[in-house]
């Protein structure tokens, strides 16, 4: 798959692409369709949004990139806070030379899109989340303290398969532990910090773009409730159900993922 580097405050940023490639330290070709920059969950890398890539790549133009300490980019820590991974995000639109993208983000990149949708002069020109969609991560916490357990070496580092629907493929869960390895846990303990320390909640009115929330059909209800709140708290957003996926919508139904985008883009970017 087409992927190359750029430098990116200073951070040598892994970017994975579709379409045309070009030389290396300059950004890939972007000019079909909208610009939309993928935004991954806690101790993932860009790679777990290759199907969304694939297919998206038909009218636009996808980018996703390992966030430092994260896959194939540089250092060795998580940023560790929302609001540095937001800038970093916003550096790398700079280097991509891009003006107002579409941001779609999956778990950790939820809290990083809605930041980026936020304030007077939003970077972006709309958001879509998914992978429990929510104004805060209760979760968080414990599950940093856990990860604190493995780094420690006082505890063995589990392949977590919750969130995924019944039905999932073998092939699903192999992708996504590929992906999983590629990321050191301590990175991760950053990235549960930085979700558990976000709190989205009384500043959805603030996020002036519109915004899309995708939600898998057998998410938990709890999940899902979490979603819609999201979605009824911002001016312009709606809520949209994926048949026959879980949580884990970007890696169950890639292509229903890209189809639901480009429909809510033409939508509301006309």
């Amino acid at each position: 798959m087409p992927a190359k580097y750029l430098t990116v405050e200073g951070i040598a940023t892994f970017l994975h692409h579709r379409g045309p490639t070009t030389l290396p330290g300059t950004p890939p070709d972007l000019g079909a369709g909208r610009t939309v920059v993928c935004l991954h969950d806690a101790g993932a890398t860009g790679n777990s949004f290759a199907g969304v890539l694939d297919a998206l790549a038909v009218a636009h133009s996808p980018i996703a990139f390992d966030l430092p300490g994260h896959g194939r980019s540089g250092e060795l820590d998580s940023l560790a806070d929302i609001g540095r991974m937001a800038g970093h995000t916003r550096a790398v639109f700079d280097a991509l030379g891009v003006t107002r993208p579409v941001v779609l983000g999956d778990g950790m990149g939820v809290a990083v899109a809605v930041e980026l949708g936020a304030g007077d002069a939003p970077p972006v020109a709309a958001v879509v989340v998914c992978g429990g969609a929510a104004t805060t991560f209760p979760a968080a916490a414990a599950q940093a303290a856990e990860l604190r357990l493995v780094t420690a070496g006082r505890a063995r580092r589990e392949f977590d398969r919750s969130g995924y629907a019944p039905d999932t493929p073998r092939e699903v869960f192999e992708r996504a532990f590929a992906d999983w390895v590629r990321t050191d846990p301590r990175a991760t303990v950053g990235d549960r910090d930085a979700q558990a320390a976000w709190d989205a909640t009384g500043r959805l009115a603030g996020v002036g773009v519109p915004v899309l929330v995708l939600v898998g059909e057998h998410e938990e209800p709890a999940s899902v409730d979490a979603a819609r709140a999201l979605a009824d708290g911002v001016p312009a957003g709606r809520l949209v159900t994926i048949p026959g996926a879980g949580r884990r919508v970007v890696l169950e139904q890639p292509a229903t993922v890209a189809t639901e985008i480009d429909r809510f883009l033409g939508e509301v970017l006309r």
